[in-house]
């Protein structure tokens, strides 16, 4: 895809669509990707509105080649539309609803992110 700064933009996304993904024991995500050396975004997401609380973390995975990244669950930081949000509570692995990438910060031009697996550990 293509970033552009143009029209208020900045950012790029993609989530799924809302299903039963909880894992209660979980700890962590583990994400296998193929990067471009960009930094991105995993939106994990427990409630079903579209424009809800989402819990993210960065990473930044190694450019050409595949990557197998372990984000331990206690890391993600809830927000809205990119913004923390106080006063929430912690991620809760049973209530996973919805997954997303998103490149944001303001990083133009082309990226490319291939996703081989993602899975609760």
């Amino acid at each position: 895809g293509e970033v552009s700064l143009q029209h208020g933009g900045g950012f790029a996304s993609v989530r799924s669509a809302s299903l039963p993904l909880g894992a209660p024991r979980a700890r962590a995500c583990v994400i296998e990707v193929f990067g471009d050396g960009k930094r991105y975004k995993l939106n994990l997401r427990t409630d079903e509105p579209f424009d809800g609380v989402a819990y993210q973390a960065m990473f930044g995975p190694v450019p050409g080649e595949w990557t197998v990244l372990r984000l331990p669950l206690a890391s993600f930081v809830p927000t809205w539309r990119g913004r923390p949000v106080a006063g929430v509570s912690a991620f809760r692995p049973e209530r996973l609803r919805q997954l997303g990438l998103m490149i944001g910060d303001r990083q133009a031009g082309t990226f490319a992110l291939a996703l081989r697996s993602i899975a609760l550990e």
